[in-house]
């Protein structure tokens, strides 16, 4: 049986995750980052989803689907 592939992350995990990618585009306004796996040409959006927390609370990273911009 095949793993399923895990395609979000939080806190430290979505950190570690990032830092394995290179970061392709940066929108300070917003606070998100967009992360490619140059392995598997993957797409990856790490935001932070808590605004009432300080700080936007801890990182969550997202994979972006295929086809979407």
């Amino acid at each position: 049986m095949a793993k399923e592939m895990q395609n979000e992350f939080l806190g430290a995990e979505a950190t570690l995750k990032a830092n394995s990618m290179t970061k392709t585009y940066v929108d300070t306004e917003k606070w998100e980052k967009i992360f490619t796996d140059e392995e598997t040409g993957e797409r990856w959006l790490m935001d932070f989803p808590y605004p009432e927390a300080h700080g936007g609370g801890p990182p969550r990273l997202r994979k972006i689907p295929q086809g979407t911009e």
